[in-house]
């Protein structure tokens, strides 16, 4: 090879070091956790946390004997001042209502209603002939009882109706009233709670409804719950039942925890304001 052609080529550089090449950012996997994406339930299921509005009444002879809606209440004369009407918290499964009705209302969606026809043996039960008892007027008497038809009386551990008066003795009917009667339900679904924490203050206002449900707060940690509640709790007449209900409540709609903890919180007063006249 000559030394003009060898002149005429460049010197080959050393070969580079290939770079590894760079790394793409990615984004950190992310876990799934209940906060991320809450499952927001759409139907009522089987174990639902649900408002429901209805009012029953007997088939038979159109009795209407319980609503959670007042203005109905009102209309067909059962109306009750104290009584606080609003929709009804159900726990699907847990019986707080009939069960017959807690049934037929899994399936239903938010603002769906439905008439539901509950035939005696899954309602009130059949009538028990051996309930009707003719009891001397002298003994009922005694207790305050006047004595004429329609009167409901309590006789021992045993409440009933008199049904006729014979004489000196009365007819009284001690099976439940509703005994023997096929019900008719109107049912409305009228809110599904799908957030834990928003499960938790619903069973406690369930059992606190005189206190605002703003005034309630709640935590999960783990598999423990803790509820504080207010200091004005603490002067409820026989609260001490109320956070036993709280606490079995929320055991049963959060069934992934093992331990309930009720805290009143008592925050230090303002100090008194100096008069500066």
């Amino acid at each position: 090879m000559s030394t003009k052609e060898s002149a005429s080529k460049p010197k080959k550089k050393p070969a580079a070091k290939k770079k590894a090449p760079a790394k793409k950012a990615t984004k950190p996997a992310a876990k799934k956790t209940t906060a991320a994406k809450k499952e927001v339930e759409t139907v009522v299921g089987e174990k639902s946390l649900v408002y429901v509005d209805y009012t029953g009444r007997t088939k038979e002879d159109d009795f209407y004997f319980d609503t959670t809606v007042e203005e109905i209440a009102k209309e067909k004369d059962i109306h009750k001042e104290n009584e606080r009407y609003a929709p009804m918290l159900v726990a699907v499964g847990w019986n707080w209502l009939l069960q017959s009705l807690e049934e037929e209302i899994v399936g239903m969606k938010v603002g769906e209603s439905k008439t539901v026809e509950i035939p005696p043996e899954k309602g009130a039960g059949a009538r028990d002939p051996n309930l009707i008892k003719k009891i001397a007027i002298s003994k009922l008497q005694k207790q305050g009882v006047r004595g004429y038809k329609g009167e409901e009386v309590t006789f021992g551990r045993e409440r009933g109706v008199i049904t006729a008066v014979l004489g000196r003795t009365v007819r009284v009917d001690f099976n439940p009233p509703l005994a023997g009667k096929t019900l008719i339900f109107d049912v409305t679904v009228k809110e599904i709670i799908s957030d834990p924490i928003d499960k938790l203050i619903a069973v406690v206002q369930r059992r606190i409804p005189a206190i605002p449900a703003e005034q309630f707060k709640a935590s999960i940690t783990g598999k423990v719950i803790t509820i504080e509640l207010p200091k004005e709790s603490r002067y409820i007449e026989n609260i001490q039942y109320g956070e036993i209900g709280i606490a079995s409540d929320a055991l049963k709609v959060m069934e992934k925890a093992k331990e309930v903890r009720l805290v009143t919180v008592w925050p230090r007063p303002e100090p008194p304001k100096e008069n500066t006249t």
